[in-house]
């Protein structure tokens, strides 16, 4: 397989194309205030059935039922809004997103996922024209699967940017691709070691090659100019609105920079901030030493609102199952064409036990959710172990953590999680169409693919589960993407024809919408309130342009959200 294939590229044009016209439709103007409405004449969502109405009273679900018994209920109400047959069902929620970056990334050089090799310097060519000489190039994503036998390296780079410094983000966002004006500015040569958690790729001369994986990365990363505050407004904001226009009315921001907290801060104070957020600070990777960290998780409640709650912290337990090997394994890595498996055999352990017990006790005893990125069953086992140490250490009743990405987990491991109340987070839209896959597969091995991304076992399981879309490591934040694969296990627009991801891992439609919806409620621990379309909740929904429930599951992707409402209040319609 070859992610840089055609089939693929033509497959992610053709559904950004029909995200392109929902990203233009009107996010509704700040001003907008809640009013009290029916809305009457659709398909309507609920715990108890469908109904065809729903009554809303300031941020509140008044009442559902049938449209002439609630207008007779509430004579008051003279705003009727005609479903004209539409679908209303619960808002979504992203629980793993990044909408700073993935709006800051509209303003980088961009070429598509899976691109090959000439594609992506033909793209860099052209953003380098555009520069002055010594100005930055950074961009992504490229995906190793496409340069087959010969790996990006910094040569191939240094051809087309002589006089600028260029950084490219691989598809995982994990590895940077950089030239030798770049490695020199972040003063990275032939002597420099590697960094705690990361690895410096090198040439048959022990000269660095331009690959930089985990904090290897950020050593370029750091040195790239920052954005303006009022950029990383308008860059988070466009993220956001985004989403929205998917349906998205709840979302974890999974890594909260400082800057990010700022920008948050800003759209709260211009009442621009459409959906409910949770964020997570990053511990010992992006707030420098831990004392600033400390200060800020300890100062957490002054920098929340009623949309938005600093009460997560993200641990990097690992990397990613790609030929970077730095997802943390309990068994080896697949041997490559020459039956070798190359270092780290079993990938990167971030955060190893000693350090990480005693940090989720603390943060459980704080009342913060932990949040781990675990891709290798090596990562997520380390991580489950760390929780079951704070519930020993606190008690049970602690915030319910979570364990994300969840690639590669054991079956014992994953048994485990519910007796621990250990959320399990999947990323589907991870599946298809990105093309990491064929990355993962080449790195991991068929034999342990047949059971990636286990969600079906989670279920099972009786653990908690929830799913994330980590935009914008994928190309599209559309949740009816995620919630198509993880009924089919196939790429969406039959883009591999016969191609089934882990097919035994499939569930129902149901499933689905509820690990969007209610389950997701569950993990924001505010399920009494949110999560379904009952009297006296909140009034966060959607309205769709077809009932998911009544078309092919293949179909699941071309679902367009037509409105959304946060509180009552109308925050998008298309």
């Amino acid at each position: 397989m070859t992610s840089g294939s055609a089939g693929i590229r033509n497959g992610i044009r053709r559904m950004m194309a029909a995200a392109a016209p929902i990203l233009v439709a009107s996010i509704i103007p700040s001003t907008a205030q809640a009013a009290d409405f029916i809305l009457s004449g659709g398909e309507i969502y609920t715990p108890s059935g469908w109904v065809d109405a729903i009554a809303v009273q300031g941020d509140r679900i008044a009442a559902v039922g049938e449209g002439a018994a609630l207008r007779k209920r509430y004579p008051a109400i003279t705003t009727i809004v005609d479903l004209a047959g539409k679908t209303v069902i619960p808002g979504l929620h992203d629980m793993h997103v990044h909408p700073l970056g993935a709006g800051l990334s509209l303003q980088q050089c961009k070429f598509e996922q899976g691109s090959a090799p000439q594609q992506i310097l033909d793209a860099v060519t052209a953003c380098v024209k555009k520069a002055k000489p010594g100005a930055w190039i950074v961009g992504g994503q490229w995906a190793a699967s496409s340069f087959g036998d010969t790996p990006p390296n910094r040569q191939m780079l240094d051809a087309i940017a002589p006089n600028n410094p260029v950084s490219l983000t691989d598809i995982s966002g994990h590895s940077t691709w950089a030239n030798s004006l770049a490695l020199k500015a972040a003063g990275i040569a032939r002597g420099t070691p590697d960094p705690k958690g990361g690895i410096i790729e090198r040439d048959a001369s022990g000269e660095p090659n331009g690959l930089l994986r985990e904090s290897a990365a950020h050593l370029v990363r750091q040195k790239i100019p920052a954005p303006s505050a009022e950029d990383n407004v308008r860059a988070l904001k466009t993220g956001i609105d985004t989403l929205v226009s998917y349906g998205v009315t709840a979302l974890v921001d999974a890594v909260v920079t400082p800057e990010g907290l700022s920008a948050y801060q800003a759209l709260t104070a211009r009442n621009q901030l459409k959906a409910h957020v949770r964020g997570c600070l990053v511990y010992g990777r992006t707030w420098g030493d831990n004392s600033a960290f400390d200060r800020t998780i300890a100062d957490r409640e002054r920098y929340g609102s009623a949309r938005f709650k600093l009460d997560c912290v993200k641990v990097f337990e690992d990397g990613v199952p790609t030929e970077s090997h730095t997802a943390a394994l309990i068994d080896p890595y697949a041997p490559d064409e020459h039956g070798q498996v190359k270092e780290p055999k079993r990938g990167l352990l971030l955060v190893q036990p000693a350090e990480l017990d005693p940090l989720v006790t603390r943060l459980d005893k704080m009342g913060v959710t932990v949040k781990f990125h675990a891709a290798g069953d090596q990562a997520s086992r380390t991580a489950l172990d760390a929780i079951a140490a704070a519930r020993q250490a606190n008690g049970p009743d602690g915030p319910t953590h979570d364990v994300g990405h969840l690639t590669f987990i054991q079956p014992e491991d994953m048994k485990s999680a519910k007796a621990i109340r250990a959320t399990l987070e999947f990323s589907p839209y991870l599946w298809f169409p990105s093309p990491i896959n064929d990355d993962i597969i080449k790195a991991s091995g068929t034999e342990r693919i047949k059971r990636v991304w286990p969600v079906r076992e989670g279920l099972d399981s009786g653990a908690l589960v929830v799913a994330g879309s980590d935009w914008s490591v994928i190309p599209s934040a559309n949740p009816w993407i995620g919630i198509e694969t993880l009924v089919t296990r196939r790429a969406p627009d039959n883009q591999r024809p016969g191609e089934v991801y882990g097919p035994d891992e499939a569930i129902t439609l149901k499933e689905a919408i509820d690990i969007f919806t209610i389950n997701a409620a569950r993990q924001f621990g505010y399920a009494d309130s949110h999560g379904t379309i009952e009297a006296g909740k909140v009034a966060d929904f959607i309205v769709l342009d077809r009932n998911p429930f009544k078309i092919a599951a293949t179909d699941l992707h071309n679902v367009v959200v037509t409105q959304s409402y946060v509180g009552g209040e109308l925050i998008y319609a298309k």
